[in-house]
């Protein structure tokens, strides 16, 4: 007759118990880095897109701006336009100029321009006149 020893099955339960620990913490730190990793992508994804909305419409401008369309407040306080997906109270108050970007769900930043002229010297010094634009995004980071 065979004898079974009890004492191996403890020693069974102990390997079974531990494996089971290991891979409950391996899975769970693979889990950890790919949910990291996924959040980070998306904010560079979402910075990316803001950086290209800011670059579109500052293309945009200075195309008005050549045609003759736009032009810098003569008193040097600088012009605002915005272009936005309908709602532009959401960056300050109501706009002189709305540029409606058409509907894209995929970039739902909205853009501020402001155009500001040179003073008289600087154009003199740079011989034309020259007008100084800042773009301004309302992305912001939010894990």
């Amino acid at each position: 007759m065979l004898k079974y020893n009890t004492a191996r099955k403890g020693v069974v339960l102990f390997i079974v118990l531990a494996t089971i620990l290991v891979v409950t913490i391996l899975a769970a730190v693979i889990l950890g880095l790919v949910s990291n990793q996924f959040r980070l992508t998306t904010h560079q994804v979402s910075r990316i897109k803001a950086y290209y909305a800011g670059k579109g419409v500052m293309n945009y401008a200075l195309d008005m701006l050549r045609q003759g369309t736009w032009s810098s407040d003569a008193s040097g306080s600088g012009t605002n336009r915005y272009a936005c997906h309908g709602n532009c109270t959401a960056l300050g108050g109501t706009p002189p100029y709305t540029y409606t970007i058409p509907t894209d769900s995929d970039i739902p930043y909205n853009i501020l321009v402001t155009i500001f002229p040179r003073d008289a010297a600087e154009n003199a010094l740079l011989m034309g006149n020259v007008t100084q634009i800042n773009i301004r995004t309302e992305y912001t980071y939010t894990p």
